[in-house]
């Protein structure tokens, strides 16, 4: 009999790690590291239900570090089977894997923990080249088997290679969401709609509300105030497809308005512009868009800033700007260094462009903190700091739902992925206008699938 174990992203967004157990043989459907509080970092280290060398595959819906970040560390302390994703999703794996261990390290050595709740140094750069070794590439709409169990990847339009899991398991079909995008993006194809199911077990990070119906139209005004204010534009952004929604929209909005289109921008992030590369050598994985190395991504007059010292050449940037750098929730990285700079400017703008995890600078900056500190400094908060919801990657309660309701059966559902409220909301809207038998999921429990 069939066992799904709920060790990670129940009842937090962060740490996803699904545990099935089918026919004696233990497999995970994703393994990530938790973020935000340093209580919620703390889960990283307890240990796994299942030792790493008696798990017998894991298989990961995309490349965001929160579902692909512990997989050093289960390398590191002894699993050595199958990693199966997609072919986009390995190419990120590697991005995202070198930079976080380059991250660990760095934040280390440099005595940050405290003040950014970033998680210890549990893996470095020995054990990502392993974890890669271990990468089975499996193409969407392909069957392949894991453990005696029949899989297949179909479409979640969330970022860059992103699918969720469609699992035959010992005659009941299973979905693993992992994370759903949004419909109507610029970039990426529409979720693969769903036809039947027993089971799904569906993430709800933003199950209790919906985006704004305009977000160009938000980010417009923002912009437009920003540049009107005569101080930097900094955006702390994910390199994996928030930096590309961005540059795409600031393209499209370029068209509209000469002061816009006279702004430069400046994108700070070496591992945004790997990232970009991925998506020349993925055609087929997103929509067919005008990407140059005059415009990327359709975005006019972008300088890229690879090096250091090429960073250090926006600390004295005068006159309106706009900043883009990692990471999105400013737990590290480039960005930290704008922040530094700009965060006392009566003049700037701080734009968060998505959802801010517990714990984060990012989260203590949009709840209104009057000062922060940053690199051992306790600075006043004088810029501008917003926060539009538009540009998550993730699906709203609406689009999780319109999702939901391409399924031509009424599975029992688990809200994962999600903090607890937002879970809950969206597990008793499932009921309501779906009426799917629905729970919010419990980490460390089990279930008979």
């Amino acid at each position: 009999m069939a066992e799904l174990t709920f060790v990670g992203a129940a009842g937090t967004v962060t740490g996803s790690k699904h545990l099935l157990t089918v026919g004696g043989k233990h497999l995970y459907i994703d393994c990530g590291m938790f973020q935000g509080t340093r209580q919620t970092q703390a889960l990283n280290d307890a240990p796994l239900p299942i030792a790493p060398a008696q798990t017998d595959a894991i298989v990961i819906t995309h490349g965001h570090i929160d579902h692909v970040g512990y997989l050093p560390k289960i390398v590191h302390d002894g699993y050595g089977g199958p990693i199966y994703c997609t072919p986009a999703t390995a190419g990120l794996i590697e991005i995202v894997l070198e930079d976080a261990a380059h991250l660990q390290q760095y934040l280390s050595r440099r005595g940050y923990q405290h003040e950014l709740h970033a998680p210890p140094p549990f893996y470095d750069d020995a054990d990502v080249q392993a974890t890669l070794k271990l990468l089975h590439t499996i193409a969407l709409e392909t069957d392949f088997d894991v453990c005696g169990t029949a899989m297949r990847y179909r479409n979640a339009a969330h970022i860059l290679g992103s699918a969720f899991v469609d699992a035959h398991v010992e005659g009941r079909r299973v979905i693993f969401s992992g994370d759903l995008g949004r419909y109507g993006r610029p970039l990426l194809y529409d979720p693969t709609p769903l036809e039947t199911a027993d089971v799904v077990v569906c993430e709800t990070t933003y199950g209790d509300r919906l985006h704004p119906p305009d977000a160009l139209g938000d980010f417009e005004k923002i912009l437009l105030d920003g540049i009107a204010r005569g101080g930097a534009i900094v955006i702390p952004a994910f390199a994996v497809e928030r930096t590309q929604d961005i540059l795409y929209s600031i393209g499209v909005l370029q068209g509209r308005h000469a002061e816009l289109a006279r702004t430069p921008v400046h994108v700070d992030s070496p591992m945004a512009i790997k990232v970009d590369a991925l998506f020349a050598r993925y055609p087929d994985a997103h929509k067919p868009f005008i990407d140059t190395p005059a415009q990327p991504f359709g975005c006019s007059d972008v300088t890229v800033h690879v090096t250091t010292e090429e960073s250090k050449q926006l600390n004295d940037l005068a006159g309106p700007a706009i900043i883009i750098a990692a990471s999105g929730m400013a737990s590290g990285g480039r960005i930290l260094h704008h922040l530094h700079n700009h965060i006392p400017d009566p003049t700037a703008t701080i734009v968060f462009a998505g959802f801010q995890g517990p714990g984060t600078l990012g989260n203590i900056l949009v709840h209104g903190a009057s000062t922060v500190r940053i690199f051992g400094d306790t600075l006043e908060v004088r810029a501008t700091i917003v926060n539009p919801s538009g540009y998550s990657a993730h699906a709203d309660q609406a689009e999780l739902l319109r999702w939901l309701g391409t399924l031509t059966t009424k599975p029992r559902l688990y809200a994962v992925h999600g903090e607890p409220a937002a879970a809950e909301v969206f597990a008793t809207m499932v009921q309501m206008k779906l009426g799917f038998d629905a729970s919010v999921a419990e980490r460390g429990t089990t279930v008979t699938l």
